[in-house]
């Protein structure tokens, strides 16, 4: 060990939550030739589960499906509903879908067999079913619930809600201490992706992001399921203004210069400033790389 040796401890009686990323490369072939959905059924989650089991623990385990869906213009009159707009002016509507919600897995092969089957399902739920149900059930004037179309794609992995689901895990555990179960110790939360861990983030989101994450002194475990690329990561990129010392100074302090948290006031002395793109990453993320082989090597008799 050295002065700059990171210990991380790990509990065996967690409430471990695990993200999946559904997005466009998640139905691609790795250079291996299987399916990144394959990937996740049948190489990792059992590895996972065989090392849980070997090491007798007694986790809580939450599996929810997140997605982002862009539409066009011209589909915002069919996809009425919650919509927002990202940095880029795109409309986006962002889907969860809980898996197995706090339940200990004594047995996980049923808990996989219904995960490949919601991997089919859910791109069919969210492109088409969901649209089709706000039609019938909430009565729209624009739509004819006997027209039933496609509307949306499904986003790439570096535009995926991965902030927001992030808030959605924590706001249960700012209240940890209200009827606290004393067989829990400690929370983890895993992001399995097909991504290379790059993501473009809104800034103020990742803001408070960040301070909840340290508030909360809980990190992300990102397990990603394709090739290390060549570029540092994990890394965010977000649009702000310069960071500007003088001005910020008084509000964040030793922090000013971060364009994370500088870089508020958008003019200066009257000039409008232009905004920029800058790279940030993430020390609250613990990013990982998963590409094991199933296949067996040939036999040297043959």
């Amino acid at each position: 060990m050295t002065p700059l040796t990171k210990c991380i401890f790990r509990s065996l009686s967690a409430k471990v939550t695990i993200f999946i990323q559904v997005c466009k490369e998640l139905w691609e072939f790795a250079g291996d030739g299987e399916r990144y959905t394959e990937k996740i059924v049948h190489s990792f989650l059992p590895a996972l589960f065989r090392h849980w089991k070997a090491a007798d623990t007694n986790h809580i385990l939450t599996i929810v499906l997140i997605s982002r869906v862009y539409y066009l213009d011209s589909e915002i009159d069919y996809a009425a509903g919650p919509l927002r707009k990202d940095d880029d002016g795109r409309w986006y509507k962002d889907f969860f879908k809980v898996i197995t919600d706090l339940e200990i897995l004594q047995e996980w092969k049923p808990t996989l067999v219904s995960l490949k089957q919601s991997f089919v399902a859910f791109q069919r739920d969210i492109l088409l079913t969901h649209h089709y149900h706000r039609a019938t059930v909430y009565g729209s004037n624009t739509i004819n619930p006997s027209e039933v179309k496609l509307v949306g794609q499904i986003s790439f992995a570096h535009e995926g809600p991965i902030l927001e689901a992030l808030n959605l895990a924590l706001n249960p555990m700012e209240t940890h201490y209200v009827d606290r179960s004393l067989s829990v110790t400690g929370a983890t939360l895993i992001l399995i992706t097909p991504g290379t861990g790059y993501y473009r983030v809104s800034k103020r989101l990742l803001r408070t992001t960040t301070t909840r994450l340290l508030d909360q002194g809980v990190g992300l475990d990102i397990v990603s399921l394709a090739k290390h690329p060549l570029h540092q990561t994990p890394i965010f990129s977000f649009k702000g203004f310069e960071p500007d010392v003088k001005v910020d100074q008084s509000r964040h302090g030793w922090r000013s210069a971060d364009p994370l948290w500088g870089g508020d006031a958008g003019s200066v002395d009257g000039s409008r400033k232009e905004m920029k793109t800058f790279w940030w990453e993430p020390f609250w993320v613990s990013m990982s790389f998963w590409d094991r082989q199933l296949d067996q090597p040939f036999r040297q008799d043959r």
